[in-house]
């Protein structure tokens, strides 16, 4: 009966989110009607038996509508659409609340603006409202800083990318509350804020980056960073293109594979302690490398799963992998509901993760031939079980698949560890012994160099990646539904064995 409530909760409240995200135009007040008509239809059909059941589904998902109305708040009121309309030019203050990403000559951060100055008028304003602003890098912003900015105001516009396939930018960029773009601004900074903790993390992640450029050469030093860090911007764009042709990204952008192994990393530097004192230090450092990192939807998830693994072995209950994903999801919406519907990285991020946990046990007997050592079986298992329940949404959105990707990953995916591990070691290293921290930088070097060749070469394989035409997302449904039942005849099989 427990399992009933769980499932009935999580599906009223990603229902609730769900509604309120697909309809912006729906009233509260309908939306409880309708509820409470689909109820007491309920009930007089199936009984009073189910009573709690579709009390508590209808309950939680009054709260999803309720949590996502209440995130669309600050959407609905845009004070500066008349600036962001007309090519006016503008002064605004405010602060630096993400961690700058460069590319080039250009830096792009996240500012949280609080006046607003129009040089037409003079007049000035307060306001509430965060805008992503692109500037060249004539002063360098940090977390926290308190600049004055001089530049046009815009709204995000959806663009066409090479697939033939829409991107809304506006509704991506709200998944950080982004509600306008100023590009190619004037920057002066105003205050400069004692360091934060959020801020100390960073710059002791840019001190690793800079010792890992000094002691690694480009490209492999771009690519360890992404390993590492996933900081964006490590590898040029031709290069960045070949990953994705051999379905490689997910090791560049920091997938929650590489935030596995991290975890396994520091768990097993802890092994040593005491259930609850290693336990406590691991959940902080897998808090730390969160936010380090940049707290992406995919690291969310992979390191509030690991917190649960912590936790139930410091409290010695049984760990069920499949609930503790459901759960990460649901406090991944609730905190930002936008994530549901807009956010493909959470979404590809969580069916992968599903992927696994449904269809390796059953991948990893059919792939029994396949050899264990350089971790050819479990990365086949991985890959095959991840694509496939990914698949429909990624052809769908993106339109790119990747036919090479299985083979890649097999060949690329054991040397991942290794140049996590001693690309690390190297960062560290060079502050304590700089002449070892080079024979370590020479290790992580030859393993990221394979990586590369990998690439290089299977990249310029012909047809290696195909492009998808855009279809109907009726026919993706089609698709997971076929998976879905797939995966329900593999479960009732194992269930009849036991």
């Amino acid at each position: 009966m427990m399992v009933k409530y769980f499932y009935g909760t999580a599906g009223g409240l990603l229902a609730g989110i769900l509604v309120r995200q697909l309809h912006a135009d729906v009233d509260f007040s309908l939306f409880m009607m309708v509820l409470a008509g689909l109820v007491l239809f309920s009930i007089a059909t199936f009984s009073q038996k189910y009573f709690p059941v579709i009390f508590i589904v209808s309950s939680m998902s009054i709260l999803g509508f309720m949590r996502a109305d209440y995130a669309e708040q600050r959407f609905q009121s845009m004070p500066l659409d008349i600036f962001a309309h007309e090519p006016e030019e503008i002064i605004v203050k405010g602060r630096v609340v993400s961690e700058p990403i460069y590319s080039g000559l250009y830096q792009r951060f996240s500012f949280d603006v609080d006046t607003l100055t129009s040089l037409y008028s003079e007049d000035e304003f307060s306001v509430e409202t965060r805008v992503l602003v692109s500037a060249i890098r004539d002063v360098n912003v940090h977390y926290g800083d308190y600049l004055r900015i001089e530049g046009e105001l815009e709204q995000p516009e959806s663009f066409i990318t090479e697939s033939g396939r829409e991107f809304d930018y506006g509704s991506y960029l709200k998944n950080s509350n982004i509600s306008y773009t100023m590009s190619f601004a004037e920057v002066d900074r105003i205050e400069t804020l004692p360091t934060s903790i959020l801020g100390s993390l960073y710059q002791f992640k840019n001190s690793l980056l800079e010792n890992i450029y000094r002691l690694i050469p480009a490209p492999e030093s771009g690519l360890l960073a992404g390993i590492l860090f996933g900081q964006d911007g490590g590898l040029d764009a031709e290069t960045e293109k070949k990953f994705r042709i051999v379905g490689l990204m997910h090791i560049v952008v920091l997938s929650g594979y590489n935030v596995s192994l991290v975890i396994k990393i520091l768990t097993s530097m802890l092994g040593f302690l005491p259930r609850v004192p290693r336990s406590l230090i691991a959940v902080l450092g897998i808090a730390a490398f969160a936010l380090l990192v940049g707290a992406g939807p995919t690291v969310v998830r992979a390191s509030i799963m690991a917190v649960f693994i912590v936790l139930a072995d410091t409290l010695g209950a049984r760990y069920n992998i499949s609930r503790a994903l459901i759960i990460a999801g649901i406090c991944m919406v609730l905190y930002n509901p936008r994530l549901l519907l807009y956010d493909i990285s959470f979404q590809l991020s969580f069916l992968a993760t599903y992927g696994l946990i449904a269809l390796a046990p059953y991948l990893e007997r059919k792939f029994s031939l396949l050899p264990k050592y350089f971790a050819v079986k479990e990365s086949a298992v991985a890959t095959i079980s991840a694509q496939i329940m990914v698949l429909p949404l990624l052809i769908y959105q993106i339109g790119e698949f990747s036919l090479i990707s299985p083979i890649v990953n097999v060949l690329v995916l054991f040397a991942v560890p290794y140049a996590m591990l001693f690309g690390f070691i190297t960062s560290i290293s060079a502050y304590l012994f700089p002449y070892f921290s080079i024979i370590f930088a020479y290790i992580s070097t030859y393993f990221l160099k394979y990586q590369l060749t990998i690439v290089d070469i299977f990249a310029a394989v012909p047809y290696g990646s195909i492009m998808i035409p855009q279809f109907h997302y009726v026919w993706m449904f089609i698709m997971y539904g076929g998976i879905g039942y797939w995966v329900y005849t593999i479960q009732k099989a194992q269930r009849a064995k036991v």
